[in-house]
């Protein structure tokens, strides 16, 4: 690791290593696939990326990520945070979380508190102010489409790169988001590189979040009384001229017009990535402020015949962002992250090498421990939400699904969302 000072304060970067070569016994058994056209690859001058698209930490940049953070997320969510006593202080560890949404990087990312950690995202999110956060806080690219140019790691050899670094990783081995509140079956990703690398732990983590449906009535009463007092001010300056008249309409015209704004600047990327919907946003946002302060403002202290009219507007749309504003904030979301036992890696390894055959020693511990930690996963996850998950994994890496019969088949992985179970189905009791 190469650890050097910028402008920014101490960085640490992890330069490109070489990669393994491929089997050639295994190249040469192969057949050789069918030649097809090259397609054109898209140039990464519009991403945020890190160097050399590997593993980058900068002081300053993730301090500010993490004071953000440490800002927005409660703003946005009732945060419930649950079994933080379990986080490893004696080594480092690689955290695999349930993936259910995209605020999971954040609030998985607390674990981890101030020290330098690594990760891996897609590379379209590297893009904007979500970019910047990214690249400087560890997070490395992953072009798994092969869109881009450039040189990217593999991921799992990177990632084994930073844990032998003596950092931790965050990664989530489902691959993918799923929001139907189950643990599905995970990849051998979490298994093959906690045996393969020196970390001393593997530390499964289950978030969740759900609608707040109790009724708040001090923020509620609160959140009312001022969108109500915002309102009768802006419409009782409206009549005033002058300064108050000028002061009312800048006020109340900024926040119509960073709420309208905003909207409006989310909604043209809303089929894109989220740091693209994310950046649009807060330049809807700040356009809109500006444009709606100044033109109502100028209106409200120049414009006796139409200050009524527009500030009247305004003060109604202000009142009624400060009603929205009210019930969204009242009825967030509870994000719950619940942290479980670490297991401990060095047991895997040990009967890994007493293994003649090396390699079959590795493979085989590798899917035990993917077993093991589906099962703590499948555990946090199913106490939280109260239901139980219809998914299970055994020592082998095989996938099991609950079915309508009460009984437990082997599932392949159809396409990247869905399991089904293979035909003609294989039950795990060995009945047919």
């Amino acid at each position: 690791m190469q650890i050097t000072s910028t402008n920014n304060g101490i960085a640490r970067t992890l330069n490109r290593q070489p990669q393994k070569p491929a089997d050639a016994a295994q190249d040469a058994q192969a057949p050789a696939p069918k030649p097809e056209a090259p397609k054109e690859k898209k140039p990464t001058t519009s991403l945020e990326l890190p160097p050399n698209n590997r593993y980058h930490w900068d002081e300053k940049i993730a301090k500010r990520t993490q004071k953000a953070r440490d800002i927005l997320l409660p703003l946005a969510f009732r945060m419930k945070d649950e079994g933080f006593e379990n986080i490893p202080k004696d080594g480092n560890f690689i955290v695999g979380p349930t993936h259910q949404g995209m605020p999971d990087a954040f609030l998985a990312s607390r674990i981890m508190g101030d020290k330098p950690f690594g990760s891996m995202s897609d590379i379209n999110q590297f893009k904007g102010i979500v970019g910047k956060a990214l690249s400087g806080s560890g997070s490395f690219p992953v072009d798994r489409y092969k869109e881009y140019e450039g040189d990217f790691p593999r991921p799992a050899e990177h990632a084994k790169e930073i844990l032998n670094s003596g950092e931790s990783f965050i990664f989530y081995p489902e691959g993918r988001i799923f929001t139907d509140d189950h643990v599905h079956p995970i990849q051998p990703g979490v298994g093959k590189i906690s045996v393969d690398s020196g970390v001393k732990y593997a530390l499964p983590v289950a978030q969740d979040y759900r609608k707040d449906r109790e009724f708040h009535p001090v923020e509620t009463g609160v959140g009312v009384l001022l969108s109500a007092a915002a309102t009768a001010a802006g419409i009782w300056a409206a009549g005033q001229g002058g300064l108050a008249g000028g002061i009312a309409g800048a006020l109340t015209g900024m926040l119509s017009g960073a709420v309208l704004g905003g909207a409006a600047g989310a909604a043209t990327k809303r089929k894109g990535e989220a740091g693209d919907m994310i950046t649009a946003g807060l330049k809807g946002a700040a356009l809109g402020a500006i444009a709606g302060g100044v033109g109502a403002g100028v209106v409200g202290a120049s414009v006796p015949g139409a200050a009524g009219a527009v500030l009247g507007t305004t003060s109604i749309l202000t009142g009624l962002t400060g009603l929205g504003a009210t019930y969204g904030w009242t009825h967030r979301m509870i994000a719950t992250t619940r942290v479980g036992t670490p297991i401990e890696v060095e047991p895997y390894r040990q009967r890994a090498a007493a293994n003649p055959d090396k390699e079959a020693g590795k493979q085989a511990e590798a899917l035990r421990l993917t077993s093991d930690f589906h099962a703590e996963m499948v555990k946090l996850k199913d106490g939280i939400t109260g239901k139980t998950t219809p998914y299970k994994m055994d020592p082998q890496g095989r996938a099991w699904g609950l079915q309508e019969d009460g009984r437990w088949a082997q599932l392949e992985q159809a396409d990247k969302k869905n399991w089904t179970a293979i035909e003609p189905k294989v039950y795990m009791d060995g009945s047919k």
